[in-house]
């Protein structure tokens, strides 16, 4: 729960302690031994802190009186993640005024409090108020910190342990209704009972709605019916799922039922239901806008693409990619990961003096000065320990654009000639999308198992197992990526449990629940809300939305073997 933020100024102030002032203002630290605090006179010398934010100060430090004795640093603007504002912290002594740990973030134009962390205390016998506690003092304390006619209510949810935090979702509600977004609140008490953490994202907590201006809950199809056209919607697609930085030994594929169309970010499942119609909600960002998949048959022939050496890199390039690389200066860098195998890159090509290795791979685009046009740039990436294939990708100084002619049909031609290379030998069933613009033509390619598409764990919607990204202006490879690990075992289709069995353990763990769904126009900066039944799953646990859009969204799935319902937090 630590607060870590990148801060944009740096301001060294500290203020009085003393918070009973109309205004809290800043003095200079006399440096980093500075024992002595400044007076009030000596302060108002100096510079005043932003009336809002000495406003945001004081109602804290109503709530949370412990604060009053404290030192007040004044930190200046921060960014993320999560939340941008300024920084003030709250130190025991003027000697602590750089170093302490505690600090609030508010809101830089209206001093609202956005998050709060404070060092929590160990307890030899903790004291953890009980979950009623939690909920009622967490309840109390955003009530406090909204003050009247926000028109926002909360319901404390769920009450969890997270490391040595007790903590408490709050959930925004409008005519008894909870809204569908990321505007959550989240309370932490410590082991010896007092509140240390507090967030907020983006302030909606003090966002003043109407509840006239929301969809009346009257005349919306029953509890009932919604579930019997949720399960008529047929909302779950069975998968196999398999971790993707895991190319050197033999994965054990899972046999999954996960919502077709993934967690929409920012909105809702893709399951949700119109409230009113009860057919399945559509909007900007959901996958329908997504190019269509088709199914096609390889014939691979099973070629081993394995480069550990400096020959075997060369011939791997000339003979997949027809790309000749003797006469440019190569290089040689490999590097371990957390998340996956050691790689080995290979990396062709003039940089500039003084550059190193480790910088080469992020300036791939990057043409030292006086290079000439047409040089080109390659990188070849393989599994450090097995030598295996992973990406490819070039880059090339100033494009002769009129070389080769634009042309989508040629490009989709090479990248089926390509996919044969690359995949099993034999006959293979290929899930295969074809995006991109007028620039690029990208080949999206997901092996079908058992009549069971694969995907990756984390794998995004521009990624598959088989990724082939060509340059349409000069028809040359621009990248390409496997994500599939060489060996894989995969549970026959013939375990996996009936789809209407799946649905009823999902809804067994995540019941539908009315809910107000927003839906954001961009162009113009406007939210409407619809009302929706949805998955409870954002209600009662935590999720970001954020990020990439995911091909599948793991945050839950019922694994089509045990039928268990699996939550990824």
């Amino acid at each position: 729960m630590g607060s870590v933020f990148k801060v944009k100024r740096t301001v060294s102030w500290f203020l009085l302690g003393t918070l009973a002032a109309a205004t809290v203002f800043a003095a200079p630290l006399s440096g980093a031994g500075a024992t002595s605090p400044v007076s009030v006179a000596q302060a108002q010398a100096v510079v005043a802190v932003p009336m809002h934010v000495t406003k945001g100060v004081q109602k804290l430090v109503k709530l949370l009186p412990e604060l009053s004795s404290r030192y007040v640093v004044y930190g200046g603007d921060v960014d993320g993640p999560g939340v941008s504002g300024v920084v003030v912290t709250f130190a025991q002594s003027a000697a602590e005024a750089e170093s302490s740990m505690d600090n609030a973030i508010f809101d830089g134009q209206t001093g609202e409090l956005l998050r709060l962390n404070l060092t929590p205390k160990a307890a030899t016998k903790p004291a953890y108020p009980t979950e009623q506690q939690a909920k009622t003092r967490a309840l109390a304390f955003v009530a406090g910190l909204q003050g009247m006619g926000t028109g926002n209510t909360y319901q404390a949810r769920e009450v969890y342990k997270n490391k040595d935090l007790l903590t408490v979702r709050l959930v925004r509600v409008l005519n008894n209704v909870v809204l569908d977004d990321d505007y959550d609140c989240l309370v932490s008490f410590d082991a010896s009972g007092r509140i240390v953490w507090f967030s907020t994202f983006d302030g909606r907590l003090y966002e003043k709605i109407s509840p006239s201006s929301l969809p009346s809950p009257q005349r919306i199809i029953s509890p009932e019916q919604a579930v019997r056209k949720w399960q008529e919607s047929r909302p779950l697609e069975l998968v196999y799922l398999l971790p993707i930085h895991n190319q050197s030994d033999q994965v054990d594929a899972k046999l999954a039922y996960v919502l077709k169309n993934g967690i929409i970010t920012q909105q809702h499942t893709g399951s949700a239901l119109d409230a009113f119609s009860g057919k399945q909600l559509v909007t900007k960002n959901s996958r329908a806008t997504t190019p269509p998949s088709q199914t096609i048959n390889v014939t691979g022939t099973g070629e081993k693409w394995v480069a550990q050496t400096e020959t075997q890199a060369r011939d791997l390039l000339r003979l997949l990619f027809s790309v000749e690389t003797e006469k440019l200066p190569l290089s040689v860098y490999e590097a371990s990961y957390d998340d996956g195998p050691a790689r080995r890159y290979f990396i062709w090509g003039n940089f500039g003096e003084g550059i190193p290795d480790a910088d080469k791979i992020s300036r791939l685009a990057t043409f030292p000065e006086g290079s000439s046009n047409g040089e080109q740039h390659h990188l070849l990436v393989t599994d450090a320990k097995t030598g295996q294939l992973l990406e490819f990708s070039t880059k090339e100084n100033n494009p002769q654009w009129s070389n080769v002619k634009t042309d989508k049909k040629r490009d989709r031609m090479e990248a089926d000639k390509l996919l044969k290379r690359l995949t099993p030998s034999g006959s293979n069933q290929i899930l295969v999308t074809e995006d991109g613009d007028e620039r690029y033509t990208s080949i999206v390619a997901d092996p079908l198992v058992n009549g069971i598409p694969v995907y990756g764990i984390n794998q995004s919607v521009e990624q598959g197992m088989y990724t082939i990204r060509i340059d349409s202006w000069t028809g040359t490879w621009e990248q390409v990526s496997i994500n599939k690990p060489a060996s894989v075992k995969y549970p026959a289709r013939s375990q996996a449990l009936k789809e209407q069995v799946a649905m009823t353990r999902l809804l067994q763990t995540f019941p539908l629940e009315l809910t107000y769904i927003h839906k954001p126009d961009y162009e113009k900066d406007t939210i409407t809300w619809t009302l929706g039944y949805d998955l409870s799953f954002r209600q009662t646990r935590s999720h970001c939305f954020c990020g990439g859009e995911f091909k599948v969204d793991d945050t839950f799935y019922v694994d089509a073997i045990t039928g268990k319902v699996i939550v990824n937090e």
